[in-house]
């Protein structure tokens, strides 16, 4: 229970980083407290961006005034894939997008997967799944499939075992393995880079909080 009021605490009263940037730094550094490990989802964009497996398209840049809404229809991209399987099944669960920590809260149900966008933090004692704009963007538009995000560090969780199994389960169903290819090229492989590339990538950022 501590864990979560930290965690809404973080984030309620501050803003997103879209909205004001200089917020942001200050957020992740504390959701690692929470969140052990966490940020290492940024060093697994930039290696897999190295990669070819990310596009400079799937990352927002300084100035971008539709970044945030363009985010908030990939979330609502990600429901609505969920929401083809069988939401009723799932947890409720809420995803941060550590980059600019911008929190969504899911809640499936027999109609869908409905949201709630720019959330103050998570729902209590319901799973985590932390991840960043460029995962999410590649996640929805089919050039990543779940799979591969889940094993590289794109994406993580925390939470209810059990939960987080069935979590990955819909997410597997609703981005597989075959998503990723197009009229049979192999596109570039999150599989390319291996753990120790990525931790070097975390360590040239210094950013990253080891507990």
């Amino acid at each position: 229970m501590a864990i979560v009021v930290l965690a809404a605490t973080v984030a309620r009263g501050w803003s997103c980083g879209f909205e004001d940037p200089n917020s942001a730094t200050m957020q992740r550094v504390m959701l690692t407290v929470v969140y052990p490990e966490s940020l290492h989802v940024q060093g697994a964009a930039d290696a897999a961006l190295r990669a070819g497996a990310l596009k400079p398209e799937h990352f927002t840049r300084p100035g971008d005034f539709f970044a945030l809404q363009r985010t908030t229809r990939n979330l609502d991209r990600l429901a609505g894939a969920l929401a083809k399987g069988k939401p009723a099944d799932l947890a409720a669960f809420s995803v941060v997008l550590m980059g600019p920590v911008l929190w969504t809260r899911f809640r499936p149900d027999v109609g869908g997967v409905a949201i709630e966008p720019h959330a103050d933090g998570p729902l209590p004692d319901k799973v985590v799944v932390v991840s960043d704009v460029p995962a999410l963007a590649a996640l929805v538009a089919g050039d990543v499939s779940a799979a591969d995000a889940m094993t590289t560090g794109l994406v993580r969780f925390y939470g209810d075992p059990a939960a987080i199994v069935a979590l990955r389960g819909a997410l597997d169903a609703a981005f597989p393995t075959d998503a990723t290819r197009q009229t049979g090229n192999a596109k570039p492989s999150l599989r390319a880079f291996d753990q120790s590339s990525l931790d070097a990538s975390n360590n040239r950022r210094g950013s990253v909080v080891k507990l």
